[in-house]
């Protein structure tokens, strides 16, 4: 029987302050600590929403991390485990952020009518040529306008919607009350065709109280690269849980995967802290569901480790 390997005194210590309650509750304490100081108006919502990028990222990647820095973990299990972990981390929180403190536009202006032009400094996309408008409509005030528009210059038309819907809140006994919500900034991806130098208003329809006002940010992935790239990593995850038994990498991964994705795809500067908030509670219902379904398959497969046979009292052998 080989001997366990020694477990260094930092892997040691990160097991025990991550085995214990302490963590999860400092995590979640700091989550609503950003949170409320968003919503006393000390921070604003595009910081806040990234600060608690970055908090849920590292808390899910710590968690992930732990059954990996146990002895009986060959290094190869470990390192790939590790990696695993930090590319689920930096797809939580990098999509995230770009989303919500998106920096300095590389142009920007306003457009009200058809023909409308928005210049673009030559090269500021770099080769590629993606990019990314944050589009902000101001809505007439009542009813529930809806407006839409699209671009042209790009690789395709850039098309976008903005609108705003009504729900009900309960007020007192047996009566509603009507609460209007403003979904007038929307982010439209997509890429700079051969040549052009300008985007161009191809179609507005709706109301406006005033002109579009537009922000053009280069984009490094395109969304659907980032759903294949997320994707392979939760796969991977699911595959290595398979690997390290009662670690619940797949859906810890999946709970990280879903919320820079939720995020990146509904969040904007303006509308950043409710959607992450919401996002925390819908990506860790459908993302620890999505891994631990993979995990599950996955368990099938050549590469999941045997589970140690049990000694005559019960408890597992351990591995030679």
């Amino acid at each position: 029987m080989a001997p366990p390997r020694p477990v260094p005194p930092l892997a040691r210590w990160l097991q025990d302050v991550l085995g214990g309650r302490a963590f999860p509750a400092a995590a979640l304490g700091a989550i609503a600590v950003a949170a409320a100081l968003s919503f006393a108006g000390l921070l604003q919502d595009g910081p806040a929403a990234a600060l608690l990028a970055v908090l849920v990222a590292t808390s899910l990647a710590l968690f992930m991390i732990r059954p990996a820095l146990a002895g009986s973990v060959d290094p190869t299990t470990r390192g790939v485990a590790l990696l695993i972990a930090v590319a689920a981390g930096l797809l939580c929180a990098v999509p995230a952020i770009t989303s919500v403190v998106p920096g300095r536009p590389v142009a920007e202006g306003e457009v009200s009518r058809v023909g409308d032009r928005l210049e673009l400094p030559a090269g500021a996309l770099g080769t590629g040529g993606g990019l990314r408008l944050l589009v902000h409509a101001p809505l007439p005030p009542g009813g529930t306008p809806v407006v839409e528009f699209r671009f042209t210059a790009g690789a395709a038309p850039l098309s976008g919607t903005v609108e705003r819907t009504v729900s009900y809140s309960r007020v007192g006994r047996g009566s509603r009350a009507a609460v209007a919500h403003d979904h007038n900034e929307v982010w439209v991806h997509g890429a700079l065709g051969a040549g052009a130098t300008a985007l161009t208003l191809d179609r507005i329809d709706g109301p406006l109280a005033g002109p579009l006002q537009v922000a053009v940010h280069g984009e490094l992935i395109s969304p659907l690269a980032l759903w294949v790239v997320s994707l392979l990593v939760l796969v991977l995850a699911a595959i290595w849980e398979a690997r390290l038994r009662g670690s619940h990498l797949a859906a810890l991964a999946g709970m990280a995967l879903a919320y820079g994705l939720l995020v990146y795809g509904n969040a904007t500067p303006h509308a950043a802290i409710g959607t992450s908030l919401g996002a925390i509670l819908l990506g860790a219902l459908g993302g620890a569901l999505a891994g631990g379904l993979l995990a599950m398959l996955a368990r099938l497969g050549p590469w999941a480790l045997e589970a140690p046979p049990e000694a005559p009292g019960g408890k597992a052998k351990p591995r030679a």
